[in-house]
């Protein structure tokens, strides 16, 4: 796999390359500083399997960026693994195409997970970085014997199992695709289940153990 390393500090990067190297043998990677130097990097790069970008790289618009970079590197996942634990910026970034979100305080495990999660198509967005995300009114809350998701969690996962496609749900929920699948992929850890499938029977296992998602 085809790996492009996006950081503007130059001993993190190099030193993310080294640990990356030990742990993803067979792997290419490639270094990119700033937003210009990325994108004439990935224009040139027809195979690339995985985009690691740093959220706040020099030239990079947090409104635009990731979404241009999306247009150029697509089929390939962009990984942001950023400063930043602002819950905004996880959201944000899903919401512009991003397929996963790590904090640079996380281990090499935690950053291999995440790289394995994203290249075989799910999102990835650790639990504690949207911890808080939801307003005051919609702190988690248990119902019944069932598992702990917030108010809003709820609302993707009923809609889910309706059978209604992550589109569909973020147009009726007013939120973008990305963020419906930052909740789903959240849902799903805490259901202990690993695709849509699996998320559906649980969801009616659950129901008939009398549990409701309201």
């Amino acid at each position: 796999m085809k790996v492009v390393i996006a950081d503007d500090h130059v001993i993190f990067r190099q030193g993310l390359r080294l640990a990356l190297e030990a742990a993803q043998a067979g792997s290419e990677f490639l270094e990119a500083g700033d937003f210009d130097g990325l994108l004439r990097l990935v224009m040139r790069q027809r195979d690339l399997g995985l985009l690691i970008l740093d959220l706040n790289m020099p030239g990079l618009s947090r409104s635009t960026g990731i979404a241009t970079l999306r247009g150029h590197v697509a089929p390939a996942p962009i990984l942001v693994l950023s400063a930043s634990d602002d819950s905004e910026d996880v959201f944000s970034s899903l919401a512009a195409g991003a397929s996963g979100y790590v904090h640079k305080s996380a281990g090499l495990d935690v950053l291999t997970e995440a790289i394995r999660t994203v290249g075989l198509g799910g999102v990835y967005v650790p639990r504690d970085l949207v911890t808080g995300a939801r307003p005051p009114a919609a702190k988690a809350t248990r119902v019944g014997e069932g598992p702990r998701l917030t108010p809003r969690q709820a609302d993707v996962l009923r809609l889910a199992a309706e059978g209604h496609a992550n589109k569909e749900i973020a147009f009726r929920l007013g939120m973008g695709e990305g963020t419906v699948k930052a909740h789903l992929s959240l849902v799903m850890r805490e259901l202990g289940v690993h695709n849509r499938v699996q998320l559906l029977r649980e969801v009616e296992r659950l129901k008939a153990a009398d549990w409701s998602l309201g």
